[in-house]
Parts: structure tokens; C-alpha cells; sequence
């Protein structure tokens, strides 16, 4: 038997009662012996908008100065 699949499933709608979300829930029963699945929920995490990439929110540069130089 080879190795086991471990796959991370998140849904783009944070609405609970998104269709995605149900799939991703009832995906869980549905795992084959060889595989593993974790929900990630995106619950507070900002969305993504590259207009401000080149000067992000406040709120955002103590958490991405330190990362600003590894590019």
C-alpha cells in the first residue's frame, strides 16, 4: 500500500449554508481508507486585494514587514 493522501479542502463562500461547505462536510464521510481530509475554514482571514500590495492596510505591515525582505 502506498502512502496515505492527505488533502486540505476550504470552501470560498464563508455563508453556512453554502453548498460548497455541505459538499466539503459530507466529503468527510466519504474518504477512502488511504486518505485523510481537513476542513481549513477561512473564517477572519481578509480577502485578498492586490491594488493594496504595494501598500497594505495599517493593521497588515506588523504582520508583513517581517516577511517583506524573503522576496
Amino acid at each position: 500500500m502506498g502512502q496515505k493522501i492527505s488533502i486540505l479542502g476550504f470552501a470560498g463562500s464563508l455563508r453556512e449554508g453554502s453548498y460548497n461547505r455541505a459538499l466539503l462536510r459530507a466529503a468527510l464521510e466519504l474518504v477512502p481508507d488511504n486518505a485523510s481530509l481537513a476542513i481549513f475554514e477561512l473564517e477572519g482571514i481578509p480577502p485578498f486585494n492586490q491594488d493594496l500590495e504595494g501598500s497594505p492596510p495599517s493593521w497588515v505591515l506588523p504582520h508583513w514587514r517581517p516577511w517583506a525582505t524573503v522576496w
